[in-house]
């Protein structure tokens, strides 16, 4: 498992290779923020539909945080 400050990191990275400008970066980090501390369980899919929209002009960015951070791979059934 990693810390949250490596996760942090890892976001920040891929979000300033996937969004072009300073200012959308720093409203799209606040977004992440936002999501990562959100205050509970039943709040957290307002938190991410907000992450979601304030990304919506990189989806691919909403992909890689998903994907790799928000929702554990599957596990296989052999």
């Amino acid at each position: 498992m990693l810390c949250w400050f490596h996760i942090d990191n890892n976001v920040n990275t891929k979000c300033k290779i996937l969004v072009d400008k300073k200012n959308a970066w720093d409203y799209v980090m606040e977004a992440w923020g936002s999501l990562v501390d959100c205050p509970s369980k039943q709040e957290f899919d307002d938190c991410l539909m907000k992450f979601e929209i304030a990304c919506s002009p990189w989806p691919m960015f909403v992909d890689y945080v998903k994907q790799t951070w928000l929702i554990p791979p599957q596990a296989e059934i052999c």
